[in-house]
């Protein structure tokens, strides 16, 4: 298997035959379900893929909605719950996604919400000041819950209040599936753009 620069795999969910197990996918040692159920729901994986240099990859991403998605404007539109999760396989510096999770937000957001956003925003500093990095094995997950908001755990735990409005979970979403994404590649793979590699 050839190896590429940065290295991304692409995982898409696929409904397997009856009576078969759920497929696990293997990306740098994460193991990945194909299917997992949150509130009262199952959700299939859309895509996951792996950044970084082949010799030192970074981390892991996957993304779980209940339908298959291919841009973030069918995962917004899509009902119930969905989650992203990352794998840090490497200690990670948080700043980058701060960034383009705040720029997500202000361009998701008309100049009339901004006022309303400031409170989540001063929360999402928080959480950020707090865990200023990964480490190496932490998985942070961002669910988003219809009733509740975006809710982002770090290590198990949740991480400050659940924002509410719609538009953190658009900046959220943006860091790694938006125009202005950090790394093009792994946003083609989570939006089941790309195959896997071979």
């Amino acid at each position: 298997m050839s190896l590429i620069k940065p290295l991304v795999l692409a995982a898409l969910a696929h409904v397997f035959a009856l009576g078969c197990m759920a497929a696990t996918l293997d990306l740098g040692g994460v193991k990945i379900e194909d299917r997992i159920a949150i509130y009262n729901n199952t959700l299939v994986l859309n895509g996951a893929g792996m950044v970084g240099a082949a010799k030192t990859p970074h981390y892991v991403v996957n993304v779980y909605a209940r339908a298959p998605f291919s841009t973030l404007d069918e995962l917004f539109k899509a009902p119930g719950p969905k989650r992203l999760v990352v794998t840090a396989l490497r200690d990670l510096d948080t700043d980058p996604i701060v960034r383009v999770f705040t720029r997500g937000v202000n361009d998701s957001a008309t100049k009339g919400d901004i006022a309303k956003l400031v409170p989540g925003l001063g929360n999402l500093e928080n959480i950020f000041r707090t865990n200023k990095v990964i480490h190496k094995g932490d998985v942070m997950m961002m669910d988003w819950v219809p009733i509740t908001g975006l809710v982002i755990y770090i290590g198990g735990k949740v991480q400050g209040l659940p924002f509410k409005e719609p538009e953190f979970f658009r900046g959220a979403m943006s860091i790694w599936m938006g125009d202005a994404s950090i790394d093009a590649a792994l946003r083609d793979a989570l939006l089941g753009r790309t195959k896997p590699a071979r």
